[in-house]
């Protein structure tokens, strides 16, 4: 695959050298706005919990798991989101800033388009986690099981297909620079096939009554759901980029797909780690989760388990 690295393009953030100037550009002008955003009316305050949360984005991404021929790492995003808010515009630069130097992850050129891809999933936490804290439902088993069945399936069924549009294409002898256009019938058999989708939904059924057994707090649902759809979109935007910003448009397509097959498997980590991470702080820090206002009081009760 020329012009590309296996693990400058594999990992989350897109490496210097890969995209064409108008992304580049664009990235920084988005990051930019995003970061005025973020600052508005910032409290001194607010400073010490930006710094460190930007710490611990920076720290997931020295912990790798190898993933066939290269390795993919925790994204944090989303706790960076639900802690800081608006706030995750400031922290997530520095720590992609700090990967960049530091570690060689990423790239100086693509750190407004790795800040963007980044941040936007962030805010989407953030505003998401917000609003499920305000539904009363959360309080009740039936309501979290529901946030289960609803995450699990999809996890699974993007996890299947793009293993099967990968291997097919695979299978098929098909060069890398051939990928442009990929072939999708196999791969659309295999993930609508009636054995596949029973197989998926008795794993989401196990999984929702194994959280009901377990008898988690309310939160730990909360922070699931939370963390997975962070990923994905993160991954998604990832995806997007790489597809239609590419130097070379005829990889651009492989590069997508390989990057999603490789980082499905953080989507149900991350959902973990969220959900034990919200849960926990629930308990000894409820003002990290900006559960000390007047307003959120009223529906303190979602902290309360059944």
């Amino acid at each position: 695959m020329p012009g590309f690295g296996l693990f400058p393009v594999w990992a989350v953030h897109i490496a210097d050298g890969v995209l064409s100037w108008p992304w580049l550009a664009g990235g920084f002008v988005l990051a930019a706005l995003l970061a005025l955003v973020g600052a508005w009316r910032l409290r001194d305050e607010e400073v010490p919990r930006v710094a460190v949360l930007a710490s611990a984005f920076f720290i997931a991404s020295l912990i790798h798991v190898r993933v066939g021929p290269s390795s993919v790492h925790l994204l944090l995003n989303g706790l960076v989101g639900v802690v800081l808010g608006r706030r995750a515009a400031l922290a997530i630069p520095v720590g992609l800033l700090l990967q960049a130097v530091l570690i060689g992850h990423g790239g100086f050129t693509t750190l407004g388009v790795n800040s963007c891809l980044m941040v936007l999933p962030a805010l989407l936490a953030g505003l998401l986690f917000a609003g499920l804290c305000r539904l009363p439902g959360l309080r009740r088993p039936a309501f979290r099981t529901g946030l289960i069945l609803i995450t699990a399936p999809l996890w699974a069924l993007s996890l299947v297909y793009s293993a099967a549009l990968l291997v097919s294409n695979l299978l098929q002898g098909r060069h890398l620079s051939a990928w442009n256009t990929l072939d999708a019938a196999w791969a659309n058999r295999i993930t609508l096939h009636p054995a596949i989708l029973a197989a998926i939904l008795a794993a989401t059924v196990a999984a929702a009554l194994l959280e009901r057994r377990l008898d988690h707090a309310p939160e730990f649902a909360l922070g699931l759901v939370v963390g997975e759809l962070t990923v994905l979109a993160t991954v998604l935007l990832n995806a997007v980029v790489l597809w239609f910003g590419s130097l070379e448009p005829e990889t651009g397509p492989s590069l997508a797909l390989i990057l999603c097959v490789l980082h499905l498997p953080i989507v149900a980590v991350e959902g973990v780690i969220l959900g034990f991470t919200v849960s926990f702080l629930a308990r000894v820090k409820p003002a990290m989760l900006g559960w000390e206002t007047a307003a959120v009081a009223r529906h303190r009760p979602v902290m309360e388990k059944e």
